[in-house]
């Protein structure tokens, strides 16, 4: 599995693409093999995450002609009416499903599980924290036309995007290997939002960020 942590060099072995995908952007492996994937992608312009969907066979993030579209005013309303209510709403079954999944096999699987669940609730925390301070303050400001600081915002961006990594390798990509099915759920819920919440940074770093 791609890290973003990890180099240039590990990154080839573990997925030839990321090769292809890097002499597509301009980049020369061989000055390049020992940085943080990370790191060189950002020197070469590309987003990490919509250069993983490349690796994997996707062009780009799901209904972003839509969202292109959008004017400032337009993309934060649609931000939080539609995307924070949505990602909140999962959060929250995730939640629930996993309480119930840990005390029902706590004999055979309570322990991972429950390691996965503690990076849950620092997601959910940091997602209810984040989604209120940018409602209250800074989409509030930009909607009213002043010039904001969104450094905090890129920040916590970051932090959360760890927290789904870590999550992510903790259920090797989502891939949970069970028969029951509140695993099998919570795999695909997990998965899902995963997904959303880097639609949902792009959409915010790249886009309304810049705008």
């Amino acid at each position: 599995m791609l890290e973003r942590n990890m180099t240039v060099e590990a990154a080839v072995m573990e997925n030839p693409k990321v090769l292809k995908e890097i002499q597509k952007l301009g980049g020369e492996y061989d000055f390049i093999a020992m940085e943080r994937l990370e790191d060189a992608l950002e020197s070469l312009g590309e987003n990490y995450d919509l250069f993983i969907k490349k690796v994997e066979g996707q062009d780009d993030f799901k209904d972003m002609d839509r969202v292109r579209k959008m004017n400032k005013e337009e993309l934060i309303h649609y931000i939080v009416e539609e995307i924070h209510p949505q990602e909140l709403a999962t959060t929250e079954k995730i939640d629930e499903i996993f309480r119930g999944a840990i005390k029902k096999y706590y004999r055979e699987r309570g322990e991972q599980l429950f390691v996965i669940y503690e990076v849950l609730l620092l997601i959910k925390a940091e997602l209810v924290s984040h989604f209120s301070s940018e409602e209250e303050f800074e989409f509030k400001d930009a909607l009213a036309g002043k010039d904001v600081d969104f450094e905090n915002l890129l920040a916590e961006h970051e932090k959360t995007i760890g927290l789904f990594d870590r999550i992510k390798y903790l259920t090797r990509d989502y891939k949970m290997n069970a028969e029951e099915p509140e695993i099998k759920e919570l795999n695909k819920l997990m998965g899902e939002l995963d997904e959303d919440m880097r639609r949902h940074i792009y959409i915010e770093n790249e886009i309304l960020f810049k705008m």
